[in-house]
């Protein structure tokens, strides 16, 4: 962990966040620690309160090894006493290699390999121009020097269970300790729900067990993939994470989806097409589907790749996916066919702006505009999501005694969109009367400002445009546009319109392309609705001068 200037923080702020973590894991997760896992919790538990926070200081930094002679805490009394009883107590181990590791001379300085050199090579002042990892290199698996007090170098044990109490917490081994000072610091507010209110992400052990084994083979997977042989991988994958697919508890079939197609591109990135497609065809992710007609179309293996697009097409909903497979086939039928996207984007209007807008194009654009008399700014996802985050923010936190199982959540797990359809109705119609809609929003924004909802992007805040949009966009069409939103929010709260203009009682949404930029498949959808709503939109392709 850390160290923190701010003045509201304990000196031991992180034993502070580490007992938090103790106390929930006891409530909730007691009964379900296997007796290594209890072991440890009650280990640490009987250690001293210097050893305790000794620990957590060595536990919450990035690096393996530690001289301990160097280590200055200045909240612990003792370093020396906390340090002689976490290793009488197995949580911290002494260097005991013969050889020099490259995960301790990783953490020695230049000089310090210089030195080291200096003692076991008659050549080494030849050597002294070479960077720190050639260093390295020439060092690794050397014998220790006598020069080398291995008994000054220490490492914390047993960081898989200490990692693991984190992972009960957030239900999830990507966050950690930092997410309590990122909010006590102030850069994050999120929504405040009871202690009381938690509910465990976890319901059973095999969930803990599915979820945690995906996330330890992730990791080695990020560590090794640019040391280990391709095919090795492929085999390590094989025998490791596919076998869990029959018996996979519903909890882990996200993170499992996400890690085949990581090692699918991985693969095909490498070029080992076959072993990528393998691992793609146990996936059941539109991604991978797309990955694998790619590979059969590079293989030539056409009639297994149209078969595959077909299959997309017929059940992907998502409106980016399912263009993919559309496009295919539509390709494959008729070699002069031209995406959808890409016909578009021909026949789009052309304005010629200054090349020095090169880079920031939409500006350019937008004083483009402003000069012929329209109040013109930059919109895109920011103002149909503020809109629609604000309007529903009460359905969206409503209910706290389920979907939340730790402070830092910018959402409940549950769906809330399915949480009271007919209240989404009435908030909904609010929309009728405009001036009080806009009342009603900003009231919700004055007292909630900052806390994170996954819908509101407060520093896109705009009220001037807000309110421009509630009051030039005809209501059903506003309506139809946030209802689409709401049912899909993962995949429909992106891809809208760079620009709103206005000039009197004329508006338009604008979607500017720079001469090199493609109008994504989202992008292409919400070009079709807003004209389908009657919503006026334009395609602005840029030229420069």
């Amino acid at each position: 962990m850390e160290n923190t200037s701010a003045p509201n923080f304990s000196p031991t702020y992180y034993w502070d966040y580490f007992q938090y973590v103790l106390r929930y894991v006891d409530k909730h997760y007691k009964y379900l620690l296997n007796p290594l896992e209890s072991e440890f919790v009650e280990s640490f538990q009987s250690l001293s309160f210097a050893a305790q926070c000794m620990y957590l200081r060595l536990s919450g930094r990035s690096v393996t090894w530690f001289n301990r002679s160097s280590l200055v805490y200045s909240e612990i009394e003792s370093i020396e006493v906390a340090l002689d009883e976490l290793i009488n107590q197995g949580f911290v181990g002494i260097y005991s290699d013969s050889t020099l590791t490259p995960a301790l001379l990783h953490v020695l300085t230049k000089p310090q390999c210089v030195q080291i050199l200096e003692s076991i090579s008659v050549d080494s002042k030849s050597l002294k121009s070479l960077a720190k990892q050639a260093l390295v290199d020439i060092l690794v698996d050397a014998p220790l020097p006598n020069m080398f007090d291995a008994n000054l170098w220490i490492r914390p044990l047993k960081l898989d269970l200490y990692h693991f109490c984190s992972f009960l917490f957030f239900g999830s081994k990507n966050r950690d300790l930092k997410e309590f000072v990122v909010r006590d610091l102030g850069h994050r507010q999120y929504m405040e729900i009871a202690e009381e209110d938690f509910q465990p992400y976890f319901t059973t052990r095999k969930e803990i067990d599915d979820k945690w084994k995906i996330s330890i083979w992730r990791d080695w997977f990020y560590a090794e993939q640019d040391r280990v042989d391709p095919g090795q991988l492929k085999e390590s994958l094989f025998d490791t994470i596919i076998p869990m697919a029959n018996e996979l508890s519903d909890l882990a079939v996200a993170s499992y989806e996400r890690l085949l197609f990581q090692v699918g591109r991985f693969l095909e990135r490498q070029n080992h097409l076959v072993d990528a497609l393998e691992v793609f065809e146990l996936a059941g992710s539109a991604q991978a589907l797309e990955r694998r007609i790619r590979i059969l179309t590079k293989l030539k293996r056409m009639d297994e790749a149209l078969r595959w697009a077909e299959f997309g097409q017929a059940h992907v909903e998502n409106p980016t996916e399912l263009h993919f497979f559309q496009d295919y086939l539509a390709r494959h039928a008729s070699k002069k066919q031209v995406k959808q996207v890409t016909s578009r984007l021909k026949k789009a209007d052309k304005i010629i702006i200054d090349g020095s807008y090169n880079g920031r194009v939409e500006q350019g654009v937008i004083d483009y505009y402003v000069a012929q008399g329209y109040y013109a700014t930059f919109c895109e996802n920011g103002v149909w999501k503020n809109i629609l985050g604000l309007l529903t923010w009460e359905l969206i936190f409503t209910d706290h005694s389920s979907g939340f199982h730790h402070p830092f959540q910018y959402a409940p797990t549950t769906d809330f969109t399915q949480v009271n359809p007919a209240r989404f109705t009435q908030l909904l119609d609010l929309l009728h009367d405009r001036s009080s809609v806009l009342v009603h929003m900003q009231t919700i924004a004055s007292r909630h400002y900052g806390v994170i909802n996954p819908l509101v992007e407060w520093g896109f805040l705009n009220w001037e445009l807000i309110e421009k949009v509630l009051m030039h966009v005809e209501t059903p069409a506003l309506q139809q546009v946030l209802t689409c939103m709401w049912l899909r929010l993962s995949t429909h709260a992106k891809g809208f319109p760079d620009l709103f203009i206005q000039r009197e009682n004329e508006f338009c949404f604008v979607e500017v392309k720079s001469p090199n930029d493609h109008l994504s498949a989202i992008q292409h959808f919400w070009h079709d609705t807003f004209a389908e709503l009657g919503i006026p939109i334009q395609l602005i392709r840029v030229a420069w001068k």
